[in-house]
């Protein structure tokens, strides 16, 4: 049962893939912490190390859902995500396209696609 429950989870999350757009916006809420500034792993008594406590992130429009952690800032449980630095979401070229070697899957096989470092767009 769990296995299905995976699989089914790989469907909606390559749904929301095809599914992403740009949005031309300032900051973003911080995914790592939800917005909180709190450490989600230390609790209250620690500052989150993405947002430094703020609950934003600063971002330079457009950005789109990253991909490597569908927008969760972190990968492995409590490590932040490599691509987004934490933030949930990607900065993107205003004329970036549908990756055409991933076909916007950010895959290559077993590694990440290299021409838009696994983002599915260039």
């Amino acid at each position: 049962m769990e296995y299905a429950q995976k699989v089914l989870a790989r469907h909606r999350a390559l749904e929301e893939r095809r599914s992403r757009s740009k949005h031309f916006v300032d900051s973003v809420d911080c995914a790592y912490c939800g917005g909180s500034g709190v450490n989600p792993k230390y609790g209250h008594a620690s500052r989150c190390p993405v947002c430094g406590a703020s609950g934003k992130v600063k971002v330079t429009p457009p950005v789109v859902t990253c991909l490597r952690c569908f927008g969760s800032g972190r990968e492995g449980g409590d490590l932040t995500c490599l691509a987004c630095g934490g933030a949930g979401a990607v900065s993107v070229r205003k004329e970036a396209a549908t990756c055409p070697k991933c076909r916007g899957t950010g895959e290559d096989g077993v590694f990440y696609c290299t021409p838009c470092k696994g983002q599915g767009v260039r």
